[in-house]
């Protein structure tokens, strides 16, 4: 049985409707002019797709938070440039520079009508820094789901983290020296140290995003993963944790260190996509087994399904496997799967955001240096990766019920 997602429009003046109806102008009178000003007969694929970021995501507003009098030249246009390098699947600044040396119509959307406008790669580069400093990508995608997507309720949001490799060298991290834990009782007057609470354990007391991610470290560290294959995997940089709701939507998403547990990002994914869309459930694999993370997912309106990890004890082990059993024989008798099994079949959506990230937004190689700036870079393709699949889930809605409507 496949899932449409299952989204609800509370009235006529919702996001999504917004979002149809703004569309609809862009293909009707902006597209029109634009081709008419640069003399095409059509636009691309990739302009068109460019042009409606752009115009949703409305960057400028942010960078004028720079200079309120006077808006220093070119960071708007460098703004929207550094988008059009994650739409074009560009992976350097060097790249996307050439590119707008050599193609009038993309120079011309970000804001340059002539090559001698462009600025010097240097210049893009502190500009750069200033809108990774200040996180404009980060704040454009929040303001983009709350403008767009906040009063509209989602079935799902999945939570997963996808490893970042970086060339750079890890930060060393000084292990404190435990001393070895002697044989037989301890002595009368010998007290045992407590063992010190876990970030998650930290965090379930805390009550703001900021408060949790300040025990989240964003240096480059070493990290250590089993793939799908069972396979170990190594890799130096960091990680993005992601939470992606129906339509393979990106809602919030956070940059740790390659060494921070998947778990310590859960709480502040949960909140924050809380705060920013309505949903129903929680999924997550066997990374995020905890009660911790069960018990805030409910207390915050939402039914957890998350996968049992077997290395917690041996009971919940043979459960797995009278679980896989079960499973086998549903699928030997072609039998429906039980309602768990198929809403935590859902979790699927943010694997593929974190493909499209890599493979088609920019990601997949990384040069910058600094955790601000690898950020930053992640935070561009979030937001463009967002706003794409509104738009692509809002004209899939609308032209399905246009179907239906003619069906009767």
């Amino acid at each position: 049985m496949s899932i449409l997602p299952k989204i609800s429009f509370k009235n006529n003046t919702s996001g999504l409707s917004k979002i149809w109806t703004k569309i609809l102008n862009l293909e009707s009178s902006l597209f029109s002019a634009l081709k008419e000003e640069l003399r095409l007969e059509e636009l691309s694929y990739k302009e068109q797709k460019l042009i409606k970021i752009l115009d949703f995501a409305q960057i400028e507003k942010n960078i004028t938070v720079i200079s309120i009098t006077n808006t220093p030249k070119d960071r708007e246009e460098i703004a929207r440039a550094f988008i059009a390098k994650s739409v074009y699947n560009f992976q350097t600044t060097r790249d996307l520079i050439d590119r707008l040396h050599h193609d009038r119509t993309l120079r011309i959307i970000c804001g340059w009508r002539y090559k001698s406008d462009i600025p010097s790669e240097s210049k893009f580069s502190r500009v750069f820094k200033e809108l990774s400093d200040l996180q404009i990508a980060a704040k454009t995608h929040e303001q983009f789901v709350k403008e767009y997507l906040s009063n509209t309720v989602f079935m799902y949001n999945a939570i997963d983290a996808t490893k970042i490799p970086l060339r750079v060298k890890p930060v060393k991290v000084e292990k404190e020296e435990n001393p070895k834990n002697k044989v037989g009782r301890p002595k009368k007057s010998e007290v045992k140290e407590p063992k010190q609470p876990t970030i998650l354990q930290q965090q379930q007391t805390m009550t703001t995003t900021k408060e949790m991610l300040s025990l989240v470290s964003t240096h480059c560290g070493v990290g250590i993963k089993q793939n799908s294959k069972g396979n170990r995997e190594v890799w130096i940089g960091g990680k993005l944790h992601i939470s992606a709701v129906d339509g393979d939507i990106p809602v919030a998403a956070f940059y740790s260190g390659a060494n921070v547990h998947d778990s310590s990002v859960a709480l502040p994914l949960i909140n924050e996509t809380s705060k920013r869309v309505n949903y129903l459930y929680d999924l997550q694999d066997a990374g995020y087994d905890s009660n911790i993370i069960r018990d805030f997912s409910k207390k915050l309106g939402h039914c957890p399904i998350i996968d049992i990890n077997p290395k917690n004890s041996k009971e919940l082990k043979a459960k797995i496997e009278l679980q896989k059993e079960e499973k086998r024989k549903f699928e030997m008798l072609l039998l429906p799967q039980n309602s768990d099994t198929h809403h935590y079949n859902q979790r699927s959506m943010v694997e593929r955001v974190n493909k499209y990230l890599k493979d088609d937004f920019g990601c997949n190689t990384i040069y910058y240096q600094g955790a601000t700036k690898v950020a930053s870079v992640l935070a561009f393709g979030i937001l463009s990766i967002c706003i794409h699949q509104s738009l692509k889930l809002v004209t899939w809605c609308l032209q399905k019920l246009q179907s239906k409507n003619q069906c009767f």
